[in-house]
């Protein structure tokens, strides 16, 4: 049945898993509501829906739940925080390659986890209006953000923290945005190669302004915003 009453309720988990087995059990009721969500949609999915599809009691499910939207808020952070482990893993791997061969490697990543986990990352958030609420902190675009500042500042290490931070903000919005409406749109016009490429560009060519900042000496000792 569809659920036209839904309310803001506490999000959190009741309770999280501090042992093997209640880590899989917590685990098989994500993954469950996760595919679940993805068949039907969230709005057509029940509490006790997911408790029979993973084969285990709605008092088991109670324990961790109180809601589809708290489990649906975890379903959301698991997919962001494993993305955002995997895009940190591989900008620690590829510091010492050029920005040049090492900014559309990353774009081509990220486009590669969205695919992977389009629905959790992208469309979740879409279909439970309480996620907006208390999304921000484990939204994936707010996770990559210190590894988009850290690989900028190994490349940059002489620019201003806060500048970086600045630019880090915009890479990040922007990457996240396009890729989500290409997948979104699916553009005949455009393939996943041309659109990493044009995004690619579009990034390295935001970034030269860093080597602006050090020929007309603006970048500042590190962590001082320049005044000019």
């Amino acid at each position: 049945m569809h659920r036209k009453d839904i309310t803001f309720q506490p999000l959190a988990p009741r309770r999280t898993p501090r042992q093997k087995r209640s880590q899989i059990l917590f685990d098989k009721i994500l993954s469950t509501a996760k595919t679940l969500f993805k068949q039907h949609g969230y709005a057509y999915v029940s509490t006790n829906t997911i408790a029979e599809k993973a084969n285990i009691s709605i008092g088991s499910l109670y324990q961790y739940f109180s809601n589809c939207e708290s489990i649906a808020l975890a379903v959301y952070e698991d997919a962001c925080s494993k993305a955002a482990l995997t895009l940190k893993r591989r900008a620690l791997e590829s510091l010492s390659i050029p920005l040049a061969t090492s900014i559309p490697q990353h774009i081509a990543w990220t486009f590669d986890l969205f695919e992977k986990d389009r629905y959790a990352l992208l469309q979740l958030i879409n279909e439970v209006p309480q996620l907006r609420r208390v999304n921000y902190p484990f939204s994936f675009d707010c996770l990559i953000h210190h590894t988009t500042q850290m690989y900028l500042e190994h490349h940059f290490s002489d620019i201003a923290r806060s500048i970086i931070a600045r630019k880090a903000y915009i890479i990040d919005k922007c990457v996240v945005a396009i890729i989500g409406r290409y997948l979104d749109e699916k553009p005949d016009f455009l393939s996943k190669q041309e659109a990493i490429a044009e995004i690619s560009e579009m990034i390295e060519q935001y970034v030269t302004a860093l080597e602006r900042f050090r020929k007309n000496g603006l970048a500042g000792p590190r962590g001082i915003t320049p005044t000019a």
